[in-house]
């Protein structure tokens, strides 16, 4: 015999027990919610997928044409760039080489002066010039002295002439004699041989 006491819990139990009502069915047999799910879906899935072929046209990278323009401009930048350091190396390498005859061009007076010195006294004042001489040399300095040399007016300046004689036909002048002794720079001329030529 059943208490009525246990009754409600026996009601409670049994609501329980009691299957969660279904949502309604569609006409297909799938329940509402199962629609809506599908219907979110495809509509995210519109959204977010796009058309690969009209994203990539949006960001079409440039063609081969333009390519080979931009290849061929860097080219060019490229050797224009070669030549500007070269030009820059050769400018500077020739302003070393000015700065350095304009400072030899000052010397050569001193080199004057010790060299007349050492024809008077070549023991005490030989050495000085000989040493100051060296230093000189070993940097870029050439010494013109054309003694029995053929005249030439791009090294030597002529201030006596001597005639050859009664030959028929008259021999190239020749240097007979250096009246003062000239200089050279890596191959430019400080200052001519003074000399006298036969000839």
């Amino acid at each position: 015999m059943t208490d009525a006491g246990d009754r409600p819990q026996e009601e409670a139990a049994g609501r329980r027990a009691d299957p969660a009502p279904e949502p309604p069915a569609g006409d297909d047999g799938t329940s509402a919610d199962g629609v809506a799910d599908d219907a979110l879906h495809a509509e995210i899935t519109e959204e977010g997928s796009g058309d690969p072929a009209a994203t990539g046209a949006a960001a079409e990278a440039p063609g081969c044409g333009q390519c080979a323009e931009y290849l061929d401009a860097l080219t060019r930048l490229k050797a224009e760039f070669t030549n500007f350091r070269r030009r820059a190396a050769d400018q500077q390498a020739q302003a070393s080489e000015r700065g350095a005859a304009e400072l030899a061009r000052g010397l050569l007076a001193v080199l004057d002066a010790t060299e007349a010195g050492a024809a008077h006294d070549s023991e005490l004042v030989g050495p000085l010039h000989s040493a100051l001489l060296e230093a000189l040399t070993s940097g870029g300095l050439e010494v013109i002295s054309p003694a029995g040399e053929r005249f030439d007016p791009n090294y030597h300046e002529a201030v006596q002439h001597t005639a050859a004689g009664d030959a028929e036909e008259p021999a190239a002048p020749v240097v007979t004699d250096v009246l003062r002794t000239g200089y050279g720079w890596s191959g430019r001329v400080l200052r001519p041989a003074v000399v006298s030529v036969a000839g």
